[in-house]
């Protein structure tokens, strides 16, 4: 039986990762209030997690365009050379640094049976970290809205097989590899929401 604590404690846990996932994409004005809505989420729930998100705001002092900000995602996730960071799952799983392998089919499986299909406009291979992130919120908030276990399950399970197992190589790739506090607490924050 899920009581209203449960409930209150996995609705910011779905808030927390659809969050992160918006800070994965590619970098725009409204970076600062989602980082203003991750806040008031942490200050209740994880306020051990305030520090790392107050780093990750000093990035943005003195500021007054995106484009430190979008070179940096770029060299971390997009290329066009080598990338530091990639944020497939499959690069992680499948070994060999291969997108597209046997790894993202099953995740594409996984969105699948949960009634899911990627959009149209997301223009990445399903197992895309922004695309794992919301589908873990995706699937918190069926069962809120259902009460059925079995997304909980769902849940636990994708998290155990294709999110967790990379996610400890994705984060360091991105702390060793990025200059900027931004990156680095993002890179934080999805280790310490995801383990």
């Amino acid at each position: 039986m899920t009581t209203l604590l449960d409930t209150r404690d996995l609705t910011q846990t779905a808030n927390i990762y659809k969050l992160i996932s918006l800070l994965y994409g590619s970098p725009s004005n409204s970076m600062e209030e989602v980082l203003f809505l991750l806040k008031e989420t942490l200050t209740d729930f994880r306020p051990d997690l305030l520090a790392i998100l107050s780093e990750m705001e000093s990035f943005f002092v003195g500021k007054t365009n995106d484009e430190e900000l979008k070179l940096e995602h770029a060299k971390l996730f997009v290329g066009p050379f080598d990338l530091l960071a990639p944020p497939y799952g499959s690069i992680y799983l499948d070994g060999q640094r291969r997108l597209m392998g046997d790894s993202t089919i099953k995740v594409l499986e996984a969105y699948r049976e949960a009634g899911l299909e990627l959009s149209d406009d997301f223009k990445q291979p399903p197992d895309h970290i922004i695309s794992e992130l919301e589908f873990v919120y995706y699937l918190i908030a069926k069962y809120l809205e259902t009460k059925d276990n079995h997304w909980l399950t769902m849940k636990d399970a994708f998290n155990d097989r294709y999110l967790k197992p990379w996610i400890i190589d994705f984060t360091n790739r991105i702390a060793s590899n990025s200059q900027s506090k931004f990156y680095q607490g993002l890179a934080k924050l999805t280790l310490e929401l995801v383990n």
